[in-house]
């Protein structure tokens, strides 16, 4: 609980300081795979924190979308797997 905890942390500081050109974007995606596989023992007020990481990884690609980087395509990995708690329809 404790290692999900930090990696909740992790990932909203890298969205943080995220840029088009970030050499550790990877992580991101990273980060939420392991928060995705162990969602369900989140806390209530971690579940929030995490729609709002999502939401912001979402907002993000939005901005960087189209600029044609290695970032910015782990980005858009990173929200493929955030869609699914943003928009729980489009499972």
């Amino acid at each position: 609980m404790k290692n999900l905890e930090k990696l909740l942390k992790a990932y909203g500081i890298g969205l943080s300081y995220f840029n088009e050109d970030d050499p550790e974007a990877d992580l991101l995606f990273v980060y939420r795979s392991e928060i995705e596989k162990h969602k369900q023992i989140l806390t209530p007020s971690q579940l929030n924190e995490l729609y709002k990481y999502d939401l912001k990884a979402f907002e993000l690609y939005e901005k960087y979308k189209n600029f044609k980087t290695e970032a910015v395509e782990w980005l858009k990995e990173t929200v493929k797997l955030a869609k699914s708690n943003l928009f729980p329809q489009l499972k």
